[in-house]
C-alpha cells in the first residue's frame, strides 16, 4: 500500500491548502513562506516538494476509484449545503488560478472556456437557446436564474453533485475534514488535531501557522457572503426597509432561490440590475410575483 495519504476534495474547498499546511507543520518538508499564488491558491510547489511531500490533495474522485485503491488512508473534505454560496464563489474566483472574477456577465465565453466550465457554458446554452453564441458576454439576468436552480435545491447543484460522487475503497481509513475548519482557527486547530490522531505524528501549532492561516483568510474576499444574504432575507421578511449592496452574481442568485424558497412566488428574470432595497424586494413579490410554477433545473 502507499505510505503517503490522500486528500481528496471538490473544487473550492481548499485541498491544496490543507495538503500544504499538513505537509510543512507537521515537519514533513520545508515550503517557502511566499509560496501562495496571487490569487491565494496553495500552487506553488518545487519539485522537492513533491518528492518529499507525505500528504497528496486532488480531486481523485473525478478521476476514477481505481486512484485511491493504493492509498490506506485518505482525508476526504466534506462541505455542507450552507456552505455552497462560499465553496461556489471560491471555486470560481480561483480554480486552476484563472481568476475568473464576479462580474461574469463580462466576456463570459473567455472565462468559461476552458477545461474547468467548458461544460458549463454549454449548459447554460441549452438551457437558454435564445442566446446568441456569437457574443462574448451573457446577460447578467440569464446567469443570475442559470445558477438560482442549483441554490433553490441543493440537491441539485453540481458542486453537491459532485461531493455526493465521491466513494472511496473499502479497505482505507477514511477521515473526513470539515470545510467550516478553516475559516475559525479554533476548529481548524481541532480538526487538525484529529489529524494528528490519524497519522500518529504531531503537529507543530506554532506562531508561523497562525500567521499562515491569517495570509490565506486574507484572500478571500467572500467569508461573510451568505451571512450578508441572510440579513438582506431577514429584513424582507420582517418588512424593514433597508439598501441592497451591489451583489456577487451567486449572492442574487442564492437570494432569488431562497425568496422563491420562502414565498414559493417567481423572482424576476428579465432584471437587468437587481433590487436595490429590500422594500422593493417585497412589494414585487407582494403585488407582481407570480405563483411559483415547476421550472426544469438547468444545473444538471
Amino acid at each position: 500500500m502507499n505510505s503517503k495519504i490522500a486528500i481528496d476534495f471538490v473544487a473550492g474547498t481548499h485541498g491544496h491548502f490543507l495538503e500544504t499546511t499538513l505537509n510543512k507543520f507537521f515537519g514533513i518538508t520545508a515550503i517557502d513562506s511566499n509560496f501562495f499564488t496571487t490569487l491565494g491558491t496553495s500552487h506553488v510547489k518545487s519539485k522537492q516538494y513533491q518528492t518529499q511531500k507525505l500528504f497528496c490533495a486532488s480531486h481523485y474522485h473525478e478521476l476514477g476509484p481505481q486512484q485511491l485503491t493504493n492509498f490506506d488512508k485518505i482525508i476526504s473534505i466534506r462541505f455542507s449545503p450552507d456552505d455552497l454560496l462560499l465553496v461556489s464563489s471560491v471555486s470560481l474566483l480561483r480554480s486552476g488560478d484563472l481568476g475568473i472574477d464576479e462580474d461574469l456577465d463580462v466576456n463570459t465565453v473567455d472565462k468559461l472556456k476552458n477545461r474547468f466550465y467548458q461544460s458549463v457554458l454549454q449548459q447554460i446554452y441549452t438551457a437558454y437557446p435564445f442566446l446568441d453564441q456569437s457574443h462574448q458576454s451573457i446577460p447578467r439576468y440569464v446567469l443570475r436564474e442559470f445558477y438560482k436552480f442549483g441554490f433553490r435545491d441543493h440537491k441539485s447543484h453540481g458542486l453537491w453533485r459532485k461531493q455526493q460522487s465521491m466513494a472511496y475503497p473499502v479497505s482505507s481509513e477514511i477521515l473526513y475534514f470539515d470545510f467550516n475548519s478553516f475559516y475559525n482557527i479554533d476548529i481548524l486547530e481541532k480538526s487538525i488535531q484529529k489529524v494528528e490522531k490519524f497519522v500518529n505524528k504531531k503537529f507543530l501549532f506554532v506562531q508561523d501557522f497562525y500567521d499562515h492561516h491569517k495570509k490565506f483568510l486574507s484572500f478571500i474576499p467572500y467569508t461573510n457572503c451568505k451571512e450578508q444574504c441572510d440579513q438582506i432575507i431577514q429584513n424582507i421578511q420582517q418588512g424593514v426597509d433597508m439598501p441592497i449592496p451591489k451583489l456577487s452574481l451567486f449572492q442574487e442568485s442564492y437570494l432569488n432561490a431562497n425568496l422563491e424558497n420562502i414565498y414559493q412566488k417567481e423572482m424576476p428574470f428579465w432584471q437587468d440590475i437587481y433590487f436595490t432595497s429590500s422594500k422593493d424586494v417585497l412589494h414585487y413579490i407582494k403585488t407582481c410575483a407570480p405563483s411559483l410554477r415547476h421550472i426544469p433545473n438547468t444545473w444538471a
